[in-house]
């Protein structure tokens, strides 16, 4: 389970919606849905097992590939934190160029990346902000229906220059990401996890 250590302060209900691109409730753009992200290091396995299963370490490219821990609602709708249904599947993110304001910076829009779901932003402190979409009229506090934590071990996301952009985010081939750049797990690397051993998919 991951847990956001808050590196943000947030004064005030709602921050401005200025340096934000996606509209509406929930927020799209250009007809795709849209996403808040942040972005976390840490060597734990995550909600989907992806160590070893005599402790709680990361395997390697858990920490240094393009994997993303998925809030509660997306992970698993029916709440459980442990091989949620989002498990394994991938999600292709493409910055919009618009950010949170006081939250992130820009990044040029239109950059993609494949990413795998391995772990779980929990709709509990301290991550009610970003993660907390349900019961929360489906938004989380800055009026997004998704949030994506993405995994920082060796700075491969800050080393992009992505400072939390706002995504568009679609459902794509894991597989295909991965021959891309070999940066995002593929699918027999996700069968090494606890949970994609379980059958989980």
């Amino acid at each position: 389970m991951r847990i956001i250590i808050a590196a943000f302060v947030v004064a005030g209900a709602l921050l401005a919606d200025a340096g934000q691109k996606c509209t509406g409730h929930p927020r799209m753009y250009h007809g795709k849905k849209c996403a808040s992200t942040t972005n976390y290091a840490d060597y734990h396995k995550g909600a989907c097992g992806c160590g070893p299963s005599n402790n709680d370490n990361q395997f390697p490219w858990n920490h240094s590939g393009f994997v993303v821990a998925a809030n509660q609602a997306l992970f698993d709708a029916g709440g459980g934190k442990w091989c949620g249904q989002s498990c394994g599947k991938c999600i292709k993110l493409t910055t919009t160029g618009g950010f949170v304001d006081g939250q992130g910076g820009g990044v040029a829009e239109g950059l993609s990346k494949v990413f795998m779901v391995t772990n779980l932003c929990p709709n509990e402190y301290p991550n009610l902000s970003w993660c907390s979409q349900q019961g929360n009229n489906g938004v989380n506090q800055y009026g997004y229906g998704w949030h994506f934590d993405l995994e920082n071990g060796v700075n491969q996301i800050t080393g992009m220059g992505w400072n939390n952009p706002e995504v568009t985010w679609e459902w794509t081939d894991c597989d295909a990401g991965h021959a891309q750049d070999g940066r995002t797990p593929s699918n027999s690397m996700y069968h090494t996890c606890q949970c994609g051993q379980h059958g989980k998919k």
